[in-house]
């Protein structure tokens, strides 16, 4: 019998010829036929074609050639060789062969790194990857390397560096136990003696495996294949010797071709929708089927494709509408990437970020209960973890070091939990308080999976074979995950990963580690995306596929020379063999997927995405170009969807867009956001005042005015969420050496001994390991000494204590009353801190005032770090605060009481530095308008402090000064709110 094939111009005649050949062939209604072909969607599609010219399509299988060879090996008893050599176990075979070749081929040994992790299995994988390349492409060669010919292609002598390749084959199959030559010879004798009618339709380049199998099918019956003519004059064709026969039609006309050049992917996608939008509302009879999106990467936009037609409640793009199949694909198995993770576990650090992760992961959390992320990440922070699971642990990364580990913290929290704070425990370990009997359910469910891990570590030191690591991973399933009811198939699917894994390698000698075996497992999901064509949905499709299927519209986008036309076919370390260039098959593919269309629109990128500036064009785009022929329309889109450009000529059907550029438009007459939003904000309406107050509550709000506002008003909270560290501190950073050294100073003011504070702080483990910490603690307590040198005579005067109550009447308020009490020394008040930032100056001119109201004008004395004659050398200070008379004394307190009233229902624009240093500068009469601009930071000498809050109202710090007094603004004939606040509220405190 003989190869036929059948050549036609258009889609249409290749299904009627395809159609008739199958009404012939079909005499038994219980025969069967099949018909092969390059992709699965294309059988899809051909079979609806099919079943469209012949009313049914039953008995008929589209099968791809690789899909027929898993079909033929099942009855002859060879799937598990086919799969063995397709599969993982080829690898370990390859494995097994690298390391007995190390001694005889040291370029083996320098390339497989032992000592590295996943250094022997990577190369395994690729040298795998090379011979299974050898045998699609030279299968002859492989035969001659197992029969001992240690020769080159064509008989030609192997360079020196790739002289180990015909040993490697030859191992690695006797540790395989499979043939590739035997089993291929077996293959087609198998296709051979097939009795199934076979029919063929699009197929391009084939590897030489599948062209003996089609030449194997072709002998003892008649193979008639249906070829476009944009396939070209395919390899197979002339190897096997194929009569081609001319289909009697015309050449279909070239499509009307629309380059777009745009920006960077996300404006692309953008164009893409809008252009589609377009075709459909300018044609009322074209249907989402009748159109396909040609994506040679569909993985490189499937993020943006999915979103940008992905349906939405309410007016949105039409695009949306038009119910483009899902790029994405099957999404990950959340329960196989838990276990590899558990796997991994001893390879890793087991830090504090990755196990909390890790336990409230959905697998592991629903079935232990930690849904609360929150909750769980505060428990952690609270604990003092850091990484490693336990001392063990920690040596295998050669550290003996074993605070900070899970184990230490967990034990804190217990403790924290069992013995009350600042209790001695007897374990040398201070408990958290951060824990509380609400917590019980969370502790117990950490120290339980902490418990358990440690013991899979233990398990998973030693490497073991792979059925003993699929042992080890059902049974680790069942002591970590548990799932819902309707989520019971992804455990299901990992078990069926283990099932397939246990039988591929069954009887299998090689001894993989937990971090070999954890990749193994992970390589088994295969991120596939199902077949949707055919189901009336728009199809995004990969290069090649459905190429030979006519569409009325083909879109394609991502056309980039690193994909088009990419690289070549050549393997790492592979000999020169006769091999199909890849590169010029893409470019068949392209033009066919165009000469498929009654019109092409090409999405490309001719403009940065970040400087606007012009980029080349595609190499691939320009070859399409000139290969067509036809008319090509050019159009440039702007770079943005919200450009006014964007809806001039061909206006664009992004709604949102259009109120977006509408709103920009308009935006450029309006001030900036921040100013409205102060402006907004400062001419809220007052509530009721509050009826008492202290001085802590006065304190807390003239440090940040705005956070209270924004705490107050609008109920938001600048409180930092818990955040986790993953390294273990060997140094002390600034901000923790203050607060080790104010908590050793304020150990001295109370009376303490400073001895105790350095145990608890070992205790808490808040210090650096080891002979570290007692060189962080010793310098900050040199601070902390320093200071108090220079306060300890101020505190150790004489205590007294001051009650303050008093009714304050507040212009426009009301009475406000002022309760508290002020802690004296000496009959002032006296307080020292190591911050060196002006606020710290509030709590004692409150105190002064509130003094000087009461009738007893006396100053507060504030010591702290200044700078002295060496503006670099920061010496211990005393600063003598306030002390006005109390006429002033009531008036400033006045001042603040307004300021506090009004301040819990809109912004006071008083930041506590830059007032300060206003109110110091307006008093010395030194007052520079140069010193007042720029950004606010910590480079700002006059605003070094706007926190979260300021920003949200102020982007300079000569904006302070563009904001008139409102009516209830003190009055003090300043041009600015802020003036006026800050005199009124710190005309002489004299701290600075």
């Amino acid at each position: 019998m003989a190869l036929q094939v059948v050549r036609g111009n258009r889609f249409g005649t290749l299904m009627d010829g395809l159609a008739d050949a199958l009404r012939r062939l079909q005499n038994d209604p219980f025969a069967r036929v099949r018909v092969l072909v390059g992709y699965p969607t294309t059988g899809r599609v051909v079979g609806q074609e099919v079943a469209r010219r012949l009313g049914i399509s039953a008995g008929v299988d589209y099968l791809t050639p690789a899909q027929l060879l898993g079909r033929l090996a099942e009855p002859a008893g060879l799937a598990r060789d086919r799969s063995r050599w397709l599969g993982s176990p080829l690898d370990l075979a390859v494995w097994e062969a690298v390391t007995s070749m190390t001694d005889e081929f040291p370029v083996l040994a320098r390339a497989a790194h032992p000592e590295r992790p996943g250094g022997r299995r990577a190369l395994a994988t690729r040298l795998a990857r090379l011979l299974r390349w050898y045998l699609d492409h030279d299968p002859d060669l492989l035969a001659g390397w197992l029969e001992d010919a240690d020769e080159g292609p064509g008989g030609a002598e192997l360079p020196e560096r790739l002289a180990w390749q015909p040993e490697l084959l030859r191992r690695s199959v006797e540790a395989l136990e499979v043939d590739p030559c035997e089993l291929l010879d077996a293959l087609l004798a198998a296709a051979r003696a097939d009795a199934v009618p076979t029919l063929a339709f699009g197929l391009d380049e084939l590897t030489i495996p599948r062209t003996r199998l089609l030449a194997a099918l072709a002998e003892s019956r008649e193979v008639t294949a249906f070829q476009p003519s944009a396939a070209g004059d395919a390899e197979w064709i002339r190897a096997l010797g194929a009569e081609v026969h001319p289909a009697r039609d015309e050449p279909a006309a070239p499509p009307h071709l629309t380059l777009h050049g745009s920006h960077g992917p996300a404006r692309q996608v953008e164009v893409l929708r809008d252009e589609l939008a377009r075709a459909f509302a300018e044609d009322p009879t074209l249907e989402p089927r009748d159109v396909a999106i040609v994506c040679p990467r569909p993985g490189r936009y499937a993020t943006l494709l999915d979103s940008a037609f992905a349906a939405v409640p309410g007016r949105a793009h039409p695009g949306r509408s038009l119910r483009v199949a899902p790029v994405g694909g099957r999404e990950s198995n959340p329960v196989l990437e838990c276990v590899v993770q558990l796997l991994r576990l001893g390879e890793s650090r087991a830090s504090a970020t990755a196990i909390t992760e890790l336990v409230t992961s959905s697998p592991i959390a629903h079935r232990w209960r930690l849904e609360d992320r929150e909750s769980v990440t505060e428990i952690v922070e609270a604990a003092g973890i850091h990484w490693g699971m336990d001392a063990g642990h920690r040596a295998s990364f050669d550290l003996t070091v074993t605070q900070n580990t899970w184990m230490r913290g967990l034990d804190r929290v217990l403790v924290g939990l069992a013995v009350s704070p600042r209790h001695d425990s007897g374990l040398s370990l201070t408990g958290t308080d951060a824990v509380g009997s609400s917590d019980l359910p969370i502790v117990g469910a950490l120290c339980e999976l902490v418990s358990r891990m440690r013991r899979l570590i233990a398990q998973t030191a030693a490497p073991v074979t792979v059925p003993e690591w699929v042992a080890t991973t059902r049974q680790l399933l069942a002591d970590f995950v548990g799932v819902p009811f309707a989520d019971e198939w992804l455990v299901l699917q990992v078990h069926a990963a283990l099932a397939r894994l246990a039988a591929d390698h069954a009887g299998s000698p090689t001894e993989l580690t937990r971090h070999e075996f954890a990749h193994l497992l992970e390589a088994t999901e295969r991120s596939t995306r199902r077949v949707s064509a055919g189901n009336g949905s728009l199809q995004v499709i990969d290069l090649g596929e459905l190429a030979h299927v006519s569409f009325r519209l083909v879109a394609m986008i991502g056309i980039t020379d690193d994909v088009v036309p990419g690289r070549g076919a050549a393997q790492p370390d592979a000999l020169e063999v006769a091999a199909v260039d890849r590169r010029e098959v893409r470019l068949r593919q392209l033009r066919a997927h165009a000469l498929a269309a009654e019109r092409l629109i090409v999405v490309r990128q001719t403009r940065s995405e970040r400087t606007g500036d012009e980029v080349a064009d595609g190499a691939a785009v320009d070859w399409l170009v000139d290969a067509l022929g036809s008319p090509v329309t050019r159009i440039e889109h702007p770079a943005t969807a919200m450009s006014e450009a964007n809806f001039d000529t061909r206006p664009s059907f992004d709604e949102a867009a259009r109120a977006g550029a509408l709103a920009r438009r308009g935006a450029a007459t309006l001030p900036p956001a921040h100013t409205r939003r102060r402006h907004d904000a400062r001419r809220l309406p007052v509530g009721d005042p509050p009826a008492q107050v202290d001085l802590g509550q006065l304190e807390r709000f003239l440090v940040d005015p705005a956070k209270a506002f924004l705490r107050s008003a609008a109920g938001i909270s600048a409180f930092p969420g818990a955040s986790l560290s993953d390294e273990l501190p060997l140094a002390l950073d600034g901000l923790e050496q203050w607060k080790i050294s104010d908590e050793l100073l304020n150990a001295r003011i109370e009376g303490r001994d400073p001895a105790d504070v350095a145990a608890r702080l070992r205790e808490t483990e808040s210090l650096p390991p080891g002979e570290l910490a007692a060189r962080a603690f010793r310098r900050a307590d040199a601070k902390a000494t320093e200071l108090w040198g220079e306060a300890a005579p101020l505190f150790e005067r004489p205590a007294t204590d001051h009650r303050i109550d008093l009714r304050v009447p507040v212009p426009g308020i009301g009475e406000v009353r002022v309760v508290d009490t002020v802690s004296c020394r000496g009959g002032e008040p006296v307080s020292a801190t190591l911050s060196k930032g002006a606020e710290k100056f509030i709590r004692p001119w409150l105190e002064s005032l509130a003094l000087g109201a009461s009738g007893d004008p006396t100053p507060a004395n504030l010591v702290r770090y200044e700078a002295g004659a060496d503006p670099f050398l920061q010496q211990p200070t005393t600063r003598r605060v306030g002390g006005p008379d109390a006429a002033v004394a009531t008036d400033r307190l006045t001042a603040v009481l307004l300021a506090f009233a009004l301040g819990q229902h809109r912004l006071i624009p008083v930041p506590a530095d830059a007032a300060l240093a206003y109110a110091s500068q307006h008093a010395r009469g030194t007052l520079t308008p140069r010193d007042w601009r720029g950004s606010p930071g910590w480079r700002h000498p006059k605003w070094s402090k706007p926190g979260d809050a300021w920003p949200l109202f102020f982007s300079d710090v000569g904006e302070l000064f563009d904001d008139a007094p409102l009516p209830e603004d003190p009055a003090l004939g300043q041009t600015s709110a802020f003036q006026s606040w800050a005199l009124a509220l710190y005309s002489g405190f004299g701290g600075l």
